[in-house]
């Protein structure tokens, strides 16, 4: 029965990975996940920016309505005075 090393590079029971190789695929791997991380904070900024245009819009819409309400107020009184 023979033994086999497995840190042995030429060992046939598991496979070698160089050091190097595996610090480089750990790089990409947390640069993948950075990324990852970046685009998804991204589309949170993004979906919380468009909420607050639609509540200025809304806001907006709502201070539009009550000056268009008080103009037509104010012109049913004037034309009351003139009659």
């Amino acid at each position: 029965m023979s033994t086999t090393n497995p840190h042995d590079p030429t060992s046939t029971t598991r496979q070698y990975v160089e050091p190097t190789l595996r610090s480089t695929q750990m790089s990409l791997m947390n640069e993948a996940l950075a990324r990852a991380q970046y685009r998804e904070r991204l589309a949170e900024a993004e979906h919380e920016r468009m909420a607050l245009r639609v509540l200025a819009a809304r806001r907006h819409q709502r201070r539009a309505a009550r000056a268009a309400q008080r103009a037509r107020r104010l012109a049913g009184v004037a034309v009351a005075r003139s009659v």
